[in-house]
């Protein structure tokens, strides 16, 4: 390994620098994932409950023992539960955005390496084959096939390093990115189906509380 680094020129330590980021950013990424994993369905019947006793508070501080992205969007749309529902659907947006800034975070990285990897691995090539020409025209005499032909064999491993590093990252970044995609289009539900569920308990809440009046009155 050491032999081949050091047969493959200086562009060899911007490659390996390259194959460590995206080791870095692909084992964090899965690990955050499953670290936030969640349950829609409970927290959804876990507030339904809440609303029917009409115990908001408890749900509050239940919620925000959820993990993840439900929990944050939970948290939100129950402390503005007595909004308006515009303002509710803003709120749990906002949240939500910044759920998916959390989620899609260090993927840049991921796309840098894919992008960047096969371009040193050229460059290493092309700064390798430069150099052998070069030997050549100063000693032309002094140089066998065999010679030359080592030399582009050792300027050809950066190329190789570079779409060994590529490939693997550009398979794990489709990988991260459809897990990411699937979590997304479960916080839209969820937090569709939270305000609709908010929403109806705001509504009949008020509306008990105007026929209590009007039988008071």
């Amino acid at each position: 390994m050491v032999d081949v680094l050091i047969k493959g020129g200086p562009v060899m330590i911007p490659l390996l620098l390259c194959s460590v980021l995206a080791l870095a950013v692909a084992f964090e990424r899965i690990l955050y994932m499953l670290r936030t994993s969640q349950d829609p369905e409970r927290a959804l019947r876990l507030i339904s409950i809440a609303i029917e006793r009409d115990r908001m508070a408890e749900a509050i501080a239940a919620v925000q023992q959820l993990r993840g992205q439900v929990g944050a969007l939970a948290t939100a749309a129950l402390t503005n539960s007595k909004r308006p529902r515009a303002e509710l659907e803003s709120e749990v947006r906002a949240a939500g955005d910044r759920e998916a800034f959390l989620l899609e975070s260090h993927l840049p990285i991921l796309d840098m390496v894919v992008t960047v990897a096969p371009l040193l691995g050229l460059l290493g090539t092309v700064l390798g084959l430069i150099k052998n020409f070069r030997v050549l025209a100063q000693t032309p005499q002094m140089l066998e096939a065999g010679a030359l032909s080592a030399g582009i064999a050792e300027a050809l491993i950066t190329t190789a390093a570079g779409l060994m590093i590529a490939a693997p990252a550009f398979i794990l970044q489709v990988y991260i990115t459809g897990l990411i995609d699937k979590r997304l289009l479960e916080m839209g539900e969820f937090g569709s189906s939270l305000v609709d569920l908010l929403s109806e308990g705001v509504s009949e809440g008020e509306l008990s509380e105007k026929q209590s009046q009007t039988a008071a009155g």
